[in-house]
């Protein structure tokens, strides 16, 4: 009865990325995005679900690459799935490779092919620095501008 009460507990403190879809709904998003002329937002969350930090990054992360940018997101066990991370780019790969684990989440916004990294930011800027997010926000939206 405690393990089931502290599963619930644990599930009732995930943090969600509004709007985002799992990884494996990459290809169907990228063909979206081509033909919005939008960019791709990789989300990348780390394996604590109940980090209050990083549910506060994440909501402001959507905000930022709102309008601009679909989100998909990857979680840090399923950056350890190799069949997973077979399907990536190099680039991709190696940037996922090296975020931090635990408590943490990241957005990198890219191209529609995710060959070039438009811009990224992580929960030490989005959390509380209105600055930095404000400027990762711009620097999205211009790009997604320039697609036009």
């Amino acid at each position: 009865m405690v393990a089931l009460l502290g599963a619930f507990c644990s599930f009732a403190n995930a943090y969600e990325i509004s709007g985002a879809k799992p990884i494996d709904k990459l290809a169907a998003e990228q063909a979206k995005v081509k033909e919005g002329k939008k960019l791709i937002c990789l989300v990348y969350k780390g394996a604590d679900d109940s980090c209050p930090h990083c549910a506060a990054a994440a909501e402001n992360g959507v905000k930022a690459v709102r309008g601009s940018a679909e989100c998909v997101f990857i979680t840090e066990a399923q950056v350890k799935d190799k069949a997973i991370m077979d399907k990536l780019p190099a680039n991709v790969q190696k940037m996922l490779k090296e975020q931090p684990t635990n408590a943490w989440v990241s957005f990198t916004v890219y191209d529609a092919d995710m060959t070039k990294v438009i811009a990224t930011s992580s929960r030490n800027s989005l959390e509380n620095d209105k600055k930095a997010t404000k400027q990762f926000a711009d620097t999205v939206r211009d790009a997604k501008n320039a697609l036009k």
